[in-house]
């Protein structure tokens, strides 16, 4: 589990733990990754954007499930005021640290049947969903890019896994509103609800009604890992008050 010290990760690796799963966690603060350890997870302090660390644990972990979910902080900055160093570090961390993941899936190779997950945003969806506008993503920078390429990687590396026999199956995760309860949905809805003078509770429930919670996508990836009706899709979305739904096949 890349990025299992803080935020969805580390809900998803308290899910996967509290069923049994041995799990491992992997980021690149040491201290943070104490929460993962008192769940009774493994941990390893390293960059996962790092392909030589990450090839090095997936061959001697042997994992049944590779979850890829490290990725770096929005500068929430209107076009005009970014630089390129803060537009492409979602680039040079989220996507960087995805194909180092999916490469070292396929070159191990992971055994038949087992499973990528690769967490994604609705950020991903913007242009393609008429829920929404790209009015509504104006701070987002590389972040939209950059989450719509890991979402295709995905298909990219199954196809790989198609064409070489190899059984391993490669999903994406994507959670469809913001969740106030990470590092950077919280940031990302304080900016918002500033502009349009509202408190961060009064946004996130104008905006998208009951509240998506970083626990339930925990628990609803530990289910999606169990349940045999999800095997077989490609991206799965994730929203408050509803199972996983699939976004293609």
């Amino acid at each position: 589990m890349t990025g299992g010290s803080a935020g969805l990760g580390l809900e998803i690796v308290k899910a996967l733990a509290a069923r049994g799963a041995d799990v491992t966690a992997i980021a690149r603060d040491p201290e943070r990754l104490g929460s993962a350890r008192d769940v009774g997870a493994g941990i390893i302090a390293g960059d996962a954007t790092d392909a030589a660390l990450i090839h090095r644990a997936v061959a001697d972990i042997g994992p049944d499930v590779l979850v890829l979910n490290a990725g770096a902080r929005l500068p929430l900055k209107t076009i005009d005021k970014e630089d390129w160093e803060g537009f492409s570090a979602i680039w040079n961390t989220d996507v960087k640290a995805t194909l180092a993941g999916v490469q070292a899936a396929l070159n191990t190779p992971m055994r038949p049947g087992s499973r990528v997950l690769i967490m994604s945003s609705g950020a991903a969806m913007v242009m393609s969903h008429p829920a929404i506008e790209p009015r509504n993503l104006r701070l987002s920078g590389g972040y939209v890019g950059a989450k719509r390429m890991v979402w295709y990687m995905a298909h990219q590396a199954q196809t790989a896994s198609d064409d070489r026999t190899l059984g391993i199956r490669f999903q994406v995760l994507v959670p469809t509103q913001a969740i106030a309860g990470t590092e950077l949905g919280y940031a990302v809805a304080t900016v918002h609800a500033r502009q349009e003078g509202l408190t961060v509770d009064n946004y996130m429930a104008k905006r998208y009604g009951p509240t998506l919670h970083p626990s339930q996508i925990g628990r609803q990836v530990a289910e999606l890992l169990s349940d045999p009706s999800y095997e077989t899709g490609v991206a799965y979305g994730f929203r408050a008050d509803t199972d996983p739904f699939v976004l293609d096949l």
